[in-house]
């Protein structure tokens, strides 16, 4: 029995997942995916916010220390004009990342490799 089932372990169903067995819930983790898994072209924009949710979940090393690009300035080529800029810091990040897919993937299994969180099945999918 399971106090929550999670459909989706990528960037909003693995967070839930883990806060939810911290304080005790019993949860079951769904995702079709083979973990960690990749997709050509396929990076997380990490913005300041959820740097600093990161941070507070002591997860941000992991990511910084996986060589990902750090992100202190953006520009947005419209052709006849661009935007240039720095957004401002939340809290204390002043950066954001730019991790592969299978960073937070790697984070994620080796947590549940640890047991620190109890709280994911994986299941393979026919589609």
């Amino acid at each position: 029995m399971y106090d929550a089932i999670i459909v989706g372990a990528r960037c909003a169903g693995s967070p839930l997942a883990m806060l939810l067995a911290r304080k005790g819930y019993r949860v079951l983790l769904l995702d079709h995916a083979h973990f960690p898994s990749d997709m050509r072209m396929s990076t997380h924009y990490i913005h300041q916010p959820r740097v600093a949710r990161l941070k507070r979940w002591k997860l941000l090393d992991r990511v910084a220390s996986s060589g990902c690009p750090v992100i202190t300035s953006a520009k947005y080529d419209f052709g006849e004009f661009a935007l240039t800029g720095s957004p401002p810091p939340f809290e204390d990040v002043s950066v954001a990342y730019a991790p592969r897919r299978t960073v937070p993937d790697k984070i994620s299994k080796e947590r549940r490799r640890r047991r620190t969180e109890r709280f994911v099945v994986s299941i393979e999918s026919e589609e």
